[in-house]
């Protein structure tokens, strides 16, 4: 019998299996006797002790292991041969199966996780990262039901329920349902893996999130997420007043150059001198702040371990030139003749601490930008809302859309579209634009009787 069309050379073997059954070249019943034919053989082969029959009562025995007795085994005796042989294959399935749920049925979320978790670790150098799952890992899993019920117990059916009632109890957004959802996919994941044999499939791979229950967070006010015109102006002001009170402390002048860069706090802090070429800055590192990963009784512990510099970005995209305007360049050097004025070095970093002689870290200029919109008056607004201003602003002087990207770092122009560029006008100069943008051919004179 020849194959034709799809059972042609190069079909796989399902479609082979399919064909031989369809035709009958195949008995499926057949097959599951054979089958379990071949499991009686398998099991048993761990059956050590003889099996015959009695020739004065005319019973079929042997002896099963029993740890209760003496010995260490009984006595079973049946009527046929067949009823003892059910008795003997039925005990050592039983004691299989005791056997894995002894070794894996116990194993629940709540201790998979930290293996799971030390083992990521040591695929990425991203300890930030790491510690972030391990805040998820707290608030959405640690005190939940989920974590305490064993693994090969964990349905797609019960998952599909559990993670809709998540996304609806925490009003998740699509980041946060990501987010959340790395510890249970990946979890469930590494149990299928070779060495771990918790679970042959992992459940989660079949359950469908309902993307309409995913809220769209909508964007917010700008007032929170740029300065604005006149908060631009007073904090430019205190930097000034306070570089010029004290000239040997170059944090104030970091921030009036972060206003023409815009760049990522990590990326600030770890610029050298040797990353400007011509008017352009090279960005090719970045500060992380470090932890370190302790197992204590079954939970992950964070602790931190200061700072230091990586060789990448936080993208592909973070590795860039950056252009330098003539007042960042001015700023740039006189952060250089205050560093030589004084002695800072620490190798060939930009930003060096007036205090310790050493780089300057980001957690640096986070306090002293706190402080400064305390004393200004302005809400608490991090470096990364001066990144955002510096983004905005590009959008408001017509920059094209892909040089903005670049100039970003961002791997996506609709990052830089939909979430840094912002409206920074003062509000009466933005009622001032929109009521002289009012539709003139419209108007007509309406008086009252």
């Amino acid at each position: 019998m020849s194959l034709t069309g799809k059972y042609r050379e190069g079909c796989n073997d399902q479609d082979l299996l399919n064909f031989a059954i369809q035709n009958g070249i195949i008995n499926i019943d057949d097959v599951r006797d054979s089958m379990r034919e071949k499991e009686k053989q398998r099991l048993l082969a761990k059956h050590k002790y003889s099996i015959f029959q009695d020739s004065k009562d005319g019973r079929w025995k042997t002896t099963l292991p029993d740890d209760t007795k003496k010995s260490g085994r009984r006595l079973i005796a049946r009527t046929t041969k067949e009823l003892l042989m059910a008795d003997v294959f039925k005990y050592y399935a039983d004691k299989e199966d005791e056997e894995y749920i002894k070794e894996y049925g116990e194993t629940t979320l709540r201790k998979l996780y930290p293996r799971w978790l030390m083992s990521k670790f040591k695929h990425t150098d991203a300890a930030a990262y790491i510690k972030r799952i391990n805040t998820d890992w707290k608030a959405f899993y640690e005190d939940d039901e989920i974590v305490d019920i064993p693994i090969p117990e964990l349905t797609s059916t019960y998952l599909d329920d559990w993670i809709h009632t998540k996304i609806k109890k925490h009003k998740m957004t699509r980041t946060k349902y990501y987010n959340m959802s790395i510890i249970i996919r990946q979890c469930l994941e590494y149990a299928c893996q070779d060495g771990v044999d918790i679970i042959e499939t992992n459940p989660f791979e079949k359950v469908k999130v309902n993307k309409k229950l995913l809220i769209k967070k909508p964007k917010p006010k700008r007032e929170t997420q740029v300065y604005l015109t006149k908060e631009q102006k007073i904090l430019s002001q205190e930097c000034s007043a306070r570089f010029n009170l004290k000239k040997n402390y170059t944090t104030s002048l970091m921030i009036l150059l972060n206003f023409q860069l815009g760049l990522r706090i990590g990326e600030l802090v770890a610029l050298k001198w040797s990353d400007k070429e011509g008017n352009y800055l090279n960005i090719s590192r970045m500060e992380v702040q470090d932890y370190k990963f302790v197992e204590e009784e079954g939970k992950v512990i964070t602790i931190p371990n200061g700072y230091r510099i990586v060789d990448y970005t936080k993208s592909n995209a973070g590795m860039r030139a950056v252009y330098m305007n003539s007042e960042a360049r001015r700023l740039f050097e006189l952060i250089r003749e205050v560093n030589e004025k004084n002695g800072y070095k620490d190798g060939d970093f930009v930003f060096v601490s007036s205090q310790k002689k050493t780089r300057g870290n980001a957690r640096t200029i986070t306090t002293y930008l706190e402080k400064l919109c305390v004393v200004t008056g302005i809400i608490n607004k991090s470096n990364h809302k001066i990144r955002k201003t510096y983004i905005s602003s590009l959008f408001d002087k017509g920059i094209n859309i892909d040089t903005i990207r670049a100039q970003a770092g961002h791997e996506d122009e609709r990052t830089s579209l939909n979430n840094y560029c912002f409206d920074q006008s003062d509000l009466e100069i933005l009622e001032a634009q929109l009521e002289n943008a009012k539709n003139t051919t419209t108007t007509y004179s309406c008086v009252a009787n």
